[in-house]
């Protein structure tokens, strides 16, 4: 995909959020966070010294222990994502590739370090690095169309986008009368989504994406789905969920404006609304278990002769147990192994999808390879 002049450069991009999963060490809740309000609350975190797993944060940024040295996660850093996507540009033997990055920290940081793992490598030019606002409108989606259509040669690239985004450009080169012109590398925000290409699978087709390795779990489908009005016990805004799920007024002090219709109390998840499990599960889980065995060796060495919480713990503070978390290793809810490195990242596990079209003319996400710090992926099972 070479023969065209190119220029390779740079960027600084700014920092926004995605959600952090917050512990402290004693009587306070595990709860979700925004990056953004992580990162405005540093001072005080630095103060306090408040340990923190996330379950959902993968912001490059975040793997600098000089300014996050309180911060563990769960989930890789999208940087380990960018490398996969370096090592799949390389195995395909693509030199020439664009990027579009959606505006704010998931987009700006991804295409950030791509393009930062690509120079490091070499044999990368990037034609045009191209950013999508966050007041974008159709006309947008167009312009960047053509901008990419402008370097020809640079067939693919580079996603990292919401999904409403993704969709305003496969939809513009549908417009463009460009279907099966670019080569798409999809960031986990695609994944293996049917949403951000419905209605527009044609013009997703020989897209490949990038997942970090998960699972379904089962014990989680079976209690959630037996969830009712009546066995809720802890949940305070199971009532407000509920309205929303089944599109129904409990009380006539409901705040739902959509619909007059009243819940009778008798609907059950899965089958009178449509469920299926929010991919973060197991990270939540992996979250929450990490903390219980970080707590539970802390109690062990500190209060060996005690069965709670001795004075040693109550005093230690959050940078023994920032230790602890760190020196952590057991099998998560997927069977697979939950550890930290040193900068509190998690291991990079990635599952890499093609959208083909089988014999029978039927679209879907295949399973291609592999990445677990090294590619493991046949160019040969990935048709164009």
């Amino acid at each position: 995909m070479g023969g065209a002049r190119c220029m390779c450069s740079g960027s600084s991009f700014q920092s926004l959020g995605t959600i952090t999963a917050k512990a402290h060490v004693k009587n306070r809740p595990y709860s979700p966070l925004f990056t953004a309000e992580c990162e405005r609350q540093d001072t005080m975190r630095l103060l306090v010294m408040i340990p923190q797993i996330s379950y959902a944060s993968t912001a490059p940024e975040l793997s600098d222990d000089r300014r996050y040295d309180f911060f563990s996660r769960v989930v890789p850093p999208d940087s380990f994502q960018a490398q996969a996507m370096v090592d799949i540009v390389k195995a395909m033997g693509w030199n020439y590739v664009s990027t579009v990055a959606s505006e704010g920290s998931y987009g700006e940081k991804g295409v950030e370090a791509f393009m930062q793992i690509s120079r490091d490598a070499g044999g990368i030019c990037i034609a045009q690095s191209l950013k999508i606002p966050h007041d974008r409108k159709q006309a947008d989606f167009d312009k960047i169309i053509d901008q990419l259509y402008s370097t020809s040669n640079a067939r693919a690239v580079i996603i990292f986008a919401s999904d409403e985004d993704i969709r305003g450009i496969l939809n513009a080169s549908k417009k463009a009368d460009r279907v099966g012109h670019f080569l798409w590398i999809g960031s986990d925000s695609w994944g293996a989504k049917s949403s951000p290409i419905y209605l527009l699978e044609e013009a997703a087709v020989g897209a490949i994406t990038i997942l970090p390795k998960r699972t379904t779990i089962a014990g989680f489908d079976a209690y959630f789905t037996s969830r009712t009005l009546e066995n809720n016990r802890r949940n305070v805004w199971f009532a407000e969920f509920w309205e929303e799920n089944f599109n129904c007024k409990l009380m006539s002090s409901s705040k739902k404006e959509e619909t007059s219709r009243k819940c009778t109390g008798q609907e059950r998840i899965g089958i009178d609304s449509k469920y299926e499990q929010e991919g973060k599960v197991q990270f939540v889980i992996d979250a929450v278990y990490a903390m219980a065995h970080a707590l539970h060796n802390m109690q062990k060495d500190l209060c060996p002769d005690t069965s709670g919480i001795c004075l040693d713990m109550e005093i230690a503070g959050g940078k023994k147990l920032l230790k602890y978390i760190r020196s952590i290793s057991f099998n998560g809810s997927a069977g697979t192994s939950v550890t930290f490195n040193r900068n509190g990242d998690a291991p990079g596990r990635y599952d890499l999808f093609q959208y083909q079209v089988n014999n029978n003319n039927t679209p879907g996400y295949k399973v291609i390879g592999q990445w677990m710090d090294n590619l493991q992926l046949n160019p040969v099972s990935c048709p164009w």
